[in-house]
């Protein structure tokens, strides 16, 4: 019987269980025994630069789509062919961002298959905005209504009209939610071709000011919540609006446990523009010369990414699929996050494609997430000021790596 190793990043309580009951299925199909090797977000990346490095580990890995193009650049990755490709599906049975997550500027080849989708959005009670005289329809969905519903929401009586989080600094999904309004303010993060950043731009510097003022609008004593506090307390009915991740937002969906936050429940795009991010499968390129191992391993990736297995997966886990036809029937009309959804499927974007992206990434989540701190703990500073002391500098000494400084 051939083996195979597959790594997993774990994403909730329910995975370790769900992993192995998807691996068993499979196994019981193809007759190809699968060893499970879990890895968590803060340790994956280094796990898997140990792999490039030694050459061992998995043969199948679940990554984070935007670490596909650093590892296809140190030739650790073995691309699909395009006969594998037409059997498990190609770039019209995905959502868009995803699938360009796993291909190379010039490069016609494929190094990773889409998983799932992870965006952020607004999730938020109509009846409370009603309340501070603000008319749910319209609400959010841009940048510009988000700007005008969270001043609302902040000058009004509410118990707590509005709930951002502040994730650690470190936190690289705050570059994730800011790419947002840096793109709907007409901003970029970087040239198209990878060669300078773009992040200083007036544009993105003005959608990056709208970004730190939403977190000062949270009011003082809830400044500090980690996710699990914020989510909390919009899911038992004490918030009116609050800006999440989609598993959280599923979660709200599926929760009838407060009638009042159940059947007000409204789910809104963050921005016109969303990021759209997600996790893929990719093949590691030590499968070379092992055609029985090869030909398992794409048996394992159709199978995973297949509608059915999609389905099964993000249902159990709250996630949202990657693949198009699994997509529609999760979120059908009248799902509160269909819209939504949607919306981060035909409109979203993904990143520009590097080599370096890593480190840019790793980077500038972090200055971010310090203009974050001091945006929100000193109300009276210039968020302009605060931005250009954290972003020139990474950009000058981006710019110098890409030989663009």
């Amino acid at each position: 019987m051939v083996e195979l190793e597959f790594s997993y990043i774990y994403d909730t309580l329910q995975d370790d269980q769900i992993w192995a009951e998807l691996m068993d299925d499979f196994s019981s199909r193809e007759e190809v025994k699968i060893k499970l090797r879990r890895m968590t977000w803060d340790t994956a990346w280094a796990e898997l630069f140990s792999f490039t490095s030694l050459g061992n580990g998995p043969q199948v890995s679940h990554i984070g789509n935007t670490w596909v193009t650093s590892l296809a650049r140190m030739n650790t990755l073995r691309p699909f062919k395009a006969m594998e490709i037409a059997d498990i599906g190609s770039e019209e049975d995905f959502i868009r961002p995803n699938w360009e997550s796993g291909t190379l500027p010039g490069d016609k080849r494929i190094w990773a298959i889409p998983w799932t989708s992870w965006i952020y959005v607004i999730t938020y009670r109509k009846d409370l905005l009603q309340q501070a005289g603000i008319d749910p329809d319209g609400a959010f969905g841009t940048i510009v209504s988000a700007r005008a519903t969270v001043k609302k929401l902040a000058n009004s009586s509410l118990e707590i009209p509005w709930l951002n989080p502040q994730l650690p600094v470190s936190f690289r999904d705050l570059l994730h939610i800011a790419a947002s309004w840096i793109w709907a303010a007409g901003g970029e993060i970087m040239e198209k071709d990878g060669s300078r950043t773009l992040f200083t731009g007036s544009r993105a510097v003005e959608g990056l000011k709208d970004f730190l003022d939403i977190y000062r609008a949270v009011p003082d004593e809830y400044k500090k919540l980690s996710q699990m506090e914020a989510f909390n307390l919009f899911g038992t009915g004490h918030a009116a609006a609050l800006l999440c991740n989609i598993r959280a937002a599923n979660g709200f969906i599926q929760t009838e446990e407060i009638p009042q936050v159940h059947q007000n429940l409204g789910v809104a795009s963050a921005t016109e523009v969303p990021w759209t991010g997600g996790g893929s499968f990719v093949i590691w390129e030590n499968l070379r010369g092992y055609p029985e191992m090869e030909r398992a391993a794409v048996k394992l990736v159709k199978y995973l990414t297949s509608k059915e297995i999609q389905l099964r997966y993000c249902r159990a886990a709250y996630s949202m699929p990657s693949r198009l036809e699994a997509l529609y029937e999760l979120y059908p009309e009248g799902n509160p996050a269909h819209d939504a959804v949607i919306q981060a499927a035909t409109k979203g974007r993904g990143y520009t494609n590097m080599p370096i992206w890593r480190r840019v990434e790793t980077q500038l989540a972090d200055v971010i997430g310090q203009s974050v701190v001091e945006a929100a703990d000193d109300m009276n500073a210039d968020t302009d000021a605060i931005l250009h002391k954290h972003l020139d500098a990474l950009a000058a000494r981006l710019n110098i790596t890409l030989g663009a400084g």
